[in-house]
This record gives structure tokens, C-alpha cells and sequence, in this order.
């Protein structure tokens, strides 16, 4: 019987001649030895782990991209001789084995699907506890990066992108697989204009990933639905979405919502409406401009039922032969690397001062009128309501001593008083009292024993759950002994949910 060690790394059990772990990668040694020296950290990248746990299967050449999710590398089949872009899931992520089944499973399940407009998904496995996918090579360039160099592209090149896109997602999403990183990263274009989108259907779940790193987060958080951002479950709907993030980036040259961290767009997501377009240039047709605001609401209800009705919608816009051949030659010269004439586009306003609502001067469609943004309205009308009576409260007695109210003075006045005066002039009836509007919030803390400040007042230790908090901006504080504080604001909705999963302080650096 051949004798075995363990790897340092992961504890798998190697022949005793290997130089190297079968299972992750780590150069191994005998343990008996006086001396070890594991310089792989030091020397040891990615690619040249990936390089020997392929081995025999796949060449890995070089790196392509990286993002939240992994890493893709251009590489060959062995076997096949065929290029392949290999994307191979990021070794922060801790993917339990139950994960990476349900990984392989749909990965297979993608492989079957066949459309133009979806890059082909040639196989999905784990090699060496590499979990993987190996997709066809596109000749051609990223929609980010075309936004990255040109900007806000022409209407033409907009329309084409977006209809083969929905084309793909609506044959993807009657097939009951749900992409759940839509971006424009994942757009691809090959160098005969066709749009095809890749990582198709086989992101992680947020349920099942343990995050090992500190602020990370599964999917791409500019491109998240709101309901991503509050880790539900992705549906057609939230890839929905994230198309009309893509929509808006092309239409004006950037993302809709950007902020300094991550809980900052997170907060934009779930609670700031949609900026204009027409802020950024006056050309874009008022009909396409509805189906982005429709495709980027709040609530899932509020977009579209299905992801065919939107194609149909797309379908329907005005756009002849001669603007489709006008689109695919434009894609062609960016995808090439050259360039076309620039979109002129304005400076889109600071979130915090854009106006509330999406498209100016363009009333909505009887019946699309968003049950979410009547609520929205709703609570910023009654938290100006609260803040204006606790204003008046808190200045009142500082003009020169306490104001009886209108109640205190009916009763102090004789009740003949009150009677003889004019109706006109009578004091109005005092307004019967209003509940105060209220959201709720949901965090968890690490470490345990961190204290939980809203406002400046300690409301829980380690976490709430479905903590009633008064609408409207409030502070939050988390603090533990030892650990960096952390300090937000947050914009709590009346009759809602916030949701921000698990807070991680982290421990002061010290000085080398």
C-alpha cells in the first residue's frame, strides 16, 4: 500500500513521492522533517496553481478578467485542441459541497441551452477542488469596456444590444434558469457585431457562500436588484433589473447608483429613485425611457410579469433595417477597437440633490403607476411632517419661553370665551395625533458581543431582528471593545424592511 501525508492546506491525503497536493494546489512535505519551508504563499499565484491542477485536461495560458464572483483565464483542451475561457470561482469564496453540487448541476443544465445569443457553456466540473467553467472564447470585447472608452453609445447600438439581450435572458428564463449577475461585463461582442452573454445561469447563491473576506459580497453590487442586495432569492425579475442597469450605462455613460462603499449603494438601491436620463442627453425615445424606468422599479411586481412581454415591448419600438445595419456596423468598428463619434452627454446631478422621479415630462402608462413609489411618497411626506414638529418643539421655547398649544389654551380659556367668539375666528380643532411612522431593521454583528446604536441609543447587542425604528435618517453605530467602530447613516422606509445582513468590525491595524 502506497504511503500517504497530508497536506498542510487542506488535509487531503497525497502519495508520499508528491511534490505537490492533488486536491489544492500546495506544495506538500513530509511532516516528520525538522524543517519545512512552505514559501507558497509567497511564490504561488493562481495561475500556476491552476496550471498544475489542470494539467492533462486543460492549458491555462493567461489571466482575462477578474471580478466579485472569480477569475476567467484564457486556456486549451487538451483533449479538443479547442480555446476555451476558463472561468474558475474565486478561492476566498468558502462554497459548501452541497453548493458546489448544485454548481455542477446547473452548470450542466446551462451547457444544454443553445441560442445566438448566449456564449456556449462547454462543460462545468471541479478539479483539484477548483470549481470551474469552461465557455467558449469570444474574438471580440466586453460592453464595459466599450463603455469604459466611448461613453453613452448611439441609440441604434443601445436598441441592438438591448433586444439580443432580452432575446437571451427571456429563451434562458422559460427555461427556469435565472442568470443573477446580468452586467455589462457579461455582455460580450465578437468582431461581427452579435451580442452573446456569458456566465449564464451558474452564480452562486449568497445562501450558499460563506464569506471569508471582509466586505464581500456575492454578485456585482452596482448591477444588484433590491432584493439581491437583501440576499433573497434572484428571480427573472431581479435579471430584469440588472438589464436596466446596463440599459441605463449605456444610454449615459455610467451606473445609476455609485457610492463610497458598499452599504452606501446598497442604500441607493433600495431607497433612491432612479435618476433621469434625460439629465445626461434629449434623444433617447420617450418609449425606451419607460422600459428602463419600468425594468429598474423598486418591487418586483412593478416590472415586467415576464421576460418575453419585455422583449415584446423592445420588439415594438420603432426601429427599421437600416437602424439595425446602422447598430451592428458600429459594434463592429468598437468591437475592432476603433472608435465612433462621442454621444454628447451632460453631467449627471449628485444623487443626494436628483429629483425623485425617473423621466421627466413623460407621464406613466394608466395602470404602471408604482405602488412602490406612492409609499415611498407617502413616508417622505410624513417624515417632513415628523421633522418639521420636532423642529418647531425643539425651537419654540428658545423664542422666549414655553408656547401653550392650541389644546392647553381651550382648556385654560372660560368655556363662555371660547363659545362667544366668531366662528371665523375660533382656534381650529387640534388635529388628532398621527402614529408615528415606523420601519424595521435587521443586522447581525461580528464579534457577537458588539453593541448595536441607532440614533446614539444602544438598541441591541449582536444583532435585531425586525427592530421597530422610526422613519427617516438615522444614524447607526456598531462598537465593540478593540475593534474599528462602525459609523453609517441609514434612510428607514415607513413600512418596510432593511435588511443588511451581517456587520464585520474590523481590528485597528498596528504600526510595523
Amino acid at each position: 500500500m502506497t504511503a500517504t501525508i497530508k497536506c498542510f492546506g487542506c488535509g487531503a491525503a497525497a502519495p508520499e513521492t508528491s511534490r505537490f497536493c492533488g486536491n489544492c494546489g500546495r506544495q506538500i512535505a513530509d511532516p516528520h522533517v525538522a524543517t519545512l519551508v512552505d514559501d507558497t504563499a509567497s511564490q504561488d499565484d493562481l495561475l500556476g496553481r491552476l496550471r498544475r491542477i489542470m494539467a492533462g485536461e486543460f492549458r491555462v495560458e493567461r489571466e482575462l478578467a477578474r471580478g466579485g464572483m472569480g477569475v476567467v483565464f484564457k486556456g486549451t483542451e487538451e483533449h479538443l485542441g479547442r480555446t476555451v475561457a476558463l472561468k474558475v470561482l474565486s478561492p476566498e469564496l468558502g462554497v459548501t459541497a452541497r453548493a458546489a453540487e448544485r454548481f455542477k448541476r446547473e452548470g450542466r443544465m446551462v451547457a444544454e441551452l443553445e441560442h445566438p445569443n448566449i456564449v456556449p457553456v462547454y462543460r462545468v466540473g471541479q478539479l483539484g477542488g477548483t470549481l470551474f467553467i469552461a465557455m467558449k472564447f469570444i474574438e471580440g470585447r466586453s460592453l464595459d469596456e466599450i463603455t469604459a472608452s466611448q461613453g453613452a453609445l448611439p441609440i441604434p447600438v443601445v436598441l441592438h444590444v438591448l433586444r439580443s439581450a432580452a432575446r437571451s435572458l427571456a429563451y434562458a428564463h422559460e427555461r427556469d434558469i435565472v442568470h443573477r449577475d446580468v452586467k455589462a461585463a457579461n455582455i460580450l461582442l465578437d468582431r461581427d457585431g452579435r451580442v452573446l452573454v456569458s456566465d449564464f445561469g451558474v452564480a452562486l447563491r449568497a445562501s450558499d457562500v460563506t464569506l471569508t473576506v471582509d466586505g464581500a459580497v456575492i454578485g456585482t453590487p452596482g448591477y444588484m436588484s433590491p432584493e439581491q442586495c437583501a440576499g433573497k432569492r434572484a428571480t427573472p425579475q431581479s435579471d430584469q433589473y440588472s438589464l436596466g442597469v446596463v440599459a441605463f450605462q449605456m444610454l449615459t455613460g455610467a451606473l445609476p447608483f455609485r457610492a463610497e462603499s458598499l452599504p452606501g449603494i446598497m442604500h441607493h438601491h433600495f431607497f433612491t429613485p432612479l435618476p433621469s436620463v434625460r439629465f445626461a442627453r434629449d434623444d433617447v425615445p420617450a418609449d425606451l425611457l419607460r422600459i428602463v424606468e419600468r425594468l429598474m422599479a423598486k418591487a418586483p411586481g412593478d416590472r415586467f410579469p415576464t421576460t418575453r412581454q419585455l422583449l415584446e415591448e423592445l420588439e415594438a419600438l420603432p426601429f427599421g433595417e437600416a437602424q439595425r445595419n446602422e447598430g451592428e456596423g458600429l459594434l463592429r468598428r468598437l468591437t475592432a477597437g476603433g472608435m465612433v463619434a462621442r454621444v454628447a452627454t451632460r453631467s449627471m446631478p449628485p444623487l443626494p440633490d436628483a429629483p425623485t422621479l425617473g423621466v421627466d415630462g413623460i407621464a406613466p402608462r394608466r395602470g404602471e403607476r408604482s405602488r412602490w413609489s406612492r409609499r415611498r411618497w407617502a413616508a417622505l411626506v410624513a417624515g417632513l411632517a415628523l421633522a418639521g414638529v420636532a423642529a418647531w418643539t425643539a425651537l419654540g421655547p428658545a423664542r422666549g419661553g414655553a408656547v401653550p398649544s392650541v389644546d392647553t389654551a381651550a382648556r385654560i380659556a372660560p368655556a363662555e370665551t371660547v363659545a362667544a367668539q366668531p366662528a371665523a375666528s375660533r382656534p381650529p380643532a387640534p388635529p388628532a395625533p398621527r402614529p408615528v411612522a415606523t420601519g424595521k431593521l435587521r443586522v447581525l454583528t461580528s464579534p457577537a458581543d458588539a453593541a448595536i446604536l441607532i440614533d446614539g441609543r444602544q438598541r441591541g447587542v449582536g444583532g435585531v431582528l425586525d427592530l421597530p425604528v422610526q422613519a427617516g435618517r438615522r444614524r447607526l453605530e456598531v462598537r465593540a471593545r478593540g475593534y474599528v467602530p462602525f459609523d453609517t447613516i441609514l434612510t428607514i422606509a415607513s413600512d418596510s424592511t432593511v435588511s443588511l445582513g451581517r456587520i464585520t468590525l474590523r481590528e485597528p491595524r498596528t504600526a510595523p
